[in-house]
């Protein structure tokens, strides 16, 4: 008898946590946007000046995809949105393991507005002559206020393409 209480207060106890647990009136709403890859830009193909073949090819990169996370910062009105981009690349005829640095963007856009753009590059080496090669960007780091409208916002990242390997990356879609 004395255990059948004991199991009684255990699992009342517990039902009585698990209730707080989800009192959300204590957590404030979050925010956060979408954050992806834009899929127009997410294949960089470089070849040699004048060389659009096969054998004029640096090198084939894709974005492999983004992930991270969307908290509250520390001065409890602004969104944290952390993340790190994947990338790989393929090491072509033209490049002789020579290392490279791919341009790439994060955007933050909102409906057609581009609200911000950021330019970086992230080195690739091809290690012991690999033919291809990953790496990843840096933690990125996007504050936002965290008010209603920042959900509809994207935070968007894609290789910065000059015109001429936006054309072929539109002529010949992500592998």
């Amino acid at each position: 008898m004395k255990q059948l209480v004991i199991k009684i207060f255990a699992i009342s106890a517990l039902a009585t946590l698990a209730a707080c647990a989800d009192d959300d009136s204590a957590k404030p709403n979050l925010f956060c946007p979408n954050v992806a890859v834009l899929q127009q830009t997410s294949q960089l193909d470089a070849f040699l000046p004048s060389r659009p073949d096969v054998s004029g090819l640096i090198t084939e990169a894709l974005i492999t995809g983004v992930a991270g996370s969307c908290d509250l910062a520390a001065k409890k009105q602004l969104l944290k949105v952390t993340f790190k981009i994947g990338f790989d690349a393929s090491n072509g005829p033209a490049n002789h393991f020579e290392p490279l640095e791919l341009p790439y963007f994060v955007s933050v856009v909102d409906g057609e507005q581009i609200a911000s753009k950021s330019l970086y590059k992230i080195p690739i080496s091809f290690e012991g002559n690999l033919s291809s090669a990953a790496a990843a960007s840096p933690t990125m780091t996007v504050e936002l206020p965290n008010v209603p409208e920042s959900a509809r916002v994207q935070v968007l990242v894609g290789f910065q393409l000059t015109p001429e390997q936006l054309v072929y990356a539109q002529d010949h879609p992500a592998r």
